[in-house]
């Protein structure tokens, strides 16, 4: 792909924590609180995977995704990227890192929710393979919206 930025991938820090919640607050209409990240650093079975400007420039935090890998599987919990940057393939890079990353933890499958109104997501998600399994109704408490549940296996 030309003309995608130059990205690195890390695992977030505490120090970084300011920086991820910005992205948070103004991509979702009811965002995680910061204590929720807080949480996710210190939970061992959850990783918070960053991408960045990648060296020389300085680092900047351009997206994050939150996942758990367990029992052989992944559940992705949250991803975003920061608007200035979207439209870019930022959050397929990301996630397809972090799907490589949980695949060498152990994981065979993965899985995750998504509100049936982000055509964006599904899209993203449906191109790199992740098929609809089930529905929980009235998942989303902000809007009573349900979650369409995607699974993606490979092992």
């Amino acid at each position: 792909m030309s003309g995608c930025p130059p990205l690195g991938f890390r695992l977030a820090r505490a120090s970084d924590l300011l920086a991820i919640w910005a992205i948070e607050r103004v991509s979702f209409p009811s965002p995680w609180p910061r204590t929720s990240f807080e949480e996710e650093l210190n939970n061992p079975i959850s990783y918070i995977l960053l991408a960045t400007s990648s060296p020389p420039a300085s680092e900047e935090i351009w997206g994050y995704v939150v996942y758990w890998v367990v029992a052989g599987e992944m559940h992705i919990l949250n991803l975003a990227v920061h608007p200035a940057y979207r439209r870019q393939g930022i959050a397929r890079r990301l996630l397809q890192e972090a799907l490589h990353r949980a695949c060498q933890l152990g994981a065979k499958a993965a899985w995750l929710e998504v509100r049936p109104s982000n055509q964006a997501a599904q899209a993203l998600y449906r191109d790199l393979g992740f098929k609809p399994v089930a529905k929980r109704r009235r998942y989303y408490h902000n809007t009573g919206e349900d979650a369409l549940i995607l699974a993606l296996s490979w092992g």
